[in-house]
């Protein structure tokens, strides 16, 4: 599972990419802590871009 954060524009939505052939169950608890933490990089990222440092430190879009 993957979530892309269109950094270069902010009023882009984020997405989830599932990769795979065959099906999988994703527990709830996973899927909340996963979205949890998509929803602070977005917000991190958006400030970032705010305040035009998205492109002097990509970075600062990314985890801690």
């Amino acid at each position: 599972m993957v979530a892309v954060i269109p950094d270069e524009d902010p009023s882009l939505e984020p997405t989830v990419h599932i990769h795979s052939h065959d099906e999988h169950v994703i527990l709830y608890e996973f899927m909340r802590w996963f979205m949890e933490h998509l929803a602070e990089q977005v917000e991190r990222c958006r400030i970032a871009f705010e305040q035009g440092e998205t492109e002097a430190d990509p970075r600062r879009c990314r985890s801690p």
